[in-house]
Order: structure tokens, then sequence, then C-alpha cells
């Protein structure tokens, strides 16, 4: 397992994250009825992206019950960044049957561009 370094000499944690990815987060406000929105307000994806290969590595967001934000993780989990982003957009859609399905797809379309704007930036 890879070691994560903080920013403190010598602290160290296994996270398992790897040092060559990028972490992308995307935000969209929660609709009033969810749990989710009375503790955050908005929802946040989170997207480890391989930037080779635009891979989404690991996904997660802030939802409550946290299976919600595994089964989003699970769905993004493989998704290559931009080109799957409609179908990974699709799935969501058929899929999660939740009250925030429409503020997920918004914080993962705000994701995406940041990735769009982190491949610029490379060019």
């Amino acid at each position: 397992m890879t070691k994560c370094y903080g920013q403190e000499a010598g602290r160290t944690s296994d996270m398992g994250s790897d040092p060559t990815t990028v972490l992308l987060v995307g935000y969209a406000k929660l609709p009033e009825e969810t749990a989710a929105q009375s503790l955050y307000g908005t929802v946040g994806v989170a997207l480890e992206v391989d930037p080779e290969t635009g891979s989404i590595i690991a996904a997660s967001c802030t939802l409550v019950p946290p299976m919600a934000s595994h089964f989003i993780g699970r769905i993004l989990k493989g998704t290559k960044l931009p080109g799957d982003l409609e179908e990974a957009v699709a799935e969501i859609s058929t899929r999660y049957l939740g009250p925030a399905q429409n503020a997920i797809v918004a914080a993962l379309r705000a994701a995406n561009d940041r990735w769009e704007s982190y491949r610029e930036e490379r060019t």
C-alpha cells in the first residue's frame, strides 16, 4: 500500500492513494428535502483520477446515508473523463433514485469542468 505523507515531518497514513493521481471536486446545491442539505447545503463529488488516462480510480460524495456515497462511487469507478461522462450521468439518472440526483449530476459535471481546466493547463 502506498504511504501518503502529511504536511508534518514524519507523519504518514495508509490511505492507499497513488501519488500520481489528482483529486477533482465539484459542488452543487442540494434540494431542501434532503438530509444532507441541512448538514452541508451542497453536495460535493470527489474524483481521484489518473492524469494520464482520465480514469476515475475512486469517487465519493457528501451524502447521508454513507451507502449512497458508496453507491455513487461504485458507479463512477472506472469512468474515463471526459469521454464516458454522459454514460455515467445516464447511469446515475437511471440507478440513483434519491432526491439529490440532479445535484449529484451537477456536481459531477462541475468536477469534469475542473478536469478539463487541468488538462488545458498541462498542454
